[in-house]
């Protein structure tokens, strides 16, 4: 059985699929499966697997009605052989050492999760600089070890844990009772929690591995609309019974969580107009009032004047 298994959704993805599958094939570490699981595209997306996939074993291909990403990845998850698992998007690359590295870490810290940096760019910083294929030297490695990874779920301090599936590398068993949500853009988020709910032993690396690259029509560069929002407010929805009988994690959410997700709900009203600007507004202050209801929305942890706006937009609608 493989070591690791890498979880590719792949949805309309011609231009950045070989490249992609190109970083796994190059991995240092080759005791690996890449089970693909092609969403229902209709571009050549499912000629350049089945072509992959005819010349390495390793390769496993899956297909589906297009569902999304969360369904896809769900999917993916119930035919892993591996031991340790790994998310990967189609349009993205990943160092070469990767593997190799983090399964390093996870064996001698006897951990159930690492989390990694991870890098937005252009399609030119990696192709023209090469960033995944610079040599890491592993003994420079900078990493924290923490058994309440919770709270380092924040966008402050040297060691973070990021929201995106795609930042961590998982023990198996980790992943065990907790799915994505179908269908919701932002499930990242919502799985993150999920897993840190459990307090896994988490080592936090301090090294970009993965290079994002900026789709100008991926879900955080498209023009705002109701089911971002929509789409967010279940995910807080998810997060919060998760720790409502928690009161320390419970208020580092109120603290440090709630402010910035509420901030990122305003711009998208902001940013929207006519009869939609109207809508959105609606469903951001029906999200206020859920949360202040439930004592999430705490005057001291928001800056003044966003707080104040918050009153105001919740008397007024």
């Amino acid at each position: 059985m493989p070591k690791v298994s890498v979880i590719i959704p792949v949805y309309n993805v011609e231009k950045f699929l070989k490249r992609c599958l190109d970083s796994v094939l190059a991995q240092t570490f080759q005791d690996f499966e890449v089970i693909c699981v092609n969403d229902g595209s209709t571009d050549r997306s499912g000629e350049i697997l089945a072509s992959y996939a005819s010349k390495d074993s390793r390769i496993r291909v899956f297909e589906q009605t297009n569902q999304g990403a969360s369904v896809a990845r769900n999917n993916g998850l119930a035919q892993i052989h591996g031991d340790y698992i790994f998310f990967l998007d189609s349009d993205d690359v990943i160092h070469y050492q990767s593997f190799e590295i983090l399964t390093r870490l996870l064996e001698d810290n006897g951990a159930d999760m690492v989390s990694f940096d991870q890098l937005d760019c252009t399609e030119a910083d990696v192709l023209g600089k090469n960033l995944d294929k610079t040599s890491i030297d592993f003994e420079s490695l900078e990493t924290h070890c923490s058994e309440t990874p919770v709270f380092l779920g924040t966008h402050k301090g040297k060691y973070i844990i990021h929201f995106t599936a795609t930042s961590k590398f998982f023990r198996k068993e980790l992943l065990e009772n907790i799915s994505f949500i179908p269908w919701n853009r932002f499930e990242d988020l919502a799985y993150s929690f999920g897993l840190l709910s459990k307090n896994p032993k988490t080592v936090v690396l301090k090294k970009v591995l993965y290079y994002y690259i900026i789709n100008e029509n991926g879900v955080f560069h498209t023009s705002s609309n109701l089911k971002q929002m929509t789409d967010y407010r279940e995910c807080l929805e998810y997060i919060y019974n998760l720790f409502k009988d928690r009161k320390e994690e419970l208020e580092f959410l109120k603290k440090d969580l709630i402010p910035n997700v509420l901030e990122q709900q305003r711009r998208r009203c902001r940013k929207a107009s006519g009869t939609l600007k109207r809508d959105m507004y609606r469903a951001f202050v029906e999200e206020l009032k859920e949360l202040n209801k439930r004592g999430m929305l705490v005057k001291k942890y928001h800056r003044l004047h966003r707080y104040m706006l918050y009153q105001i937009l919740m008397f007024l609608y």
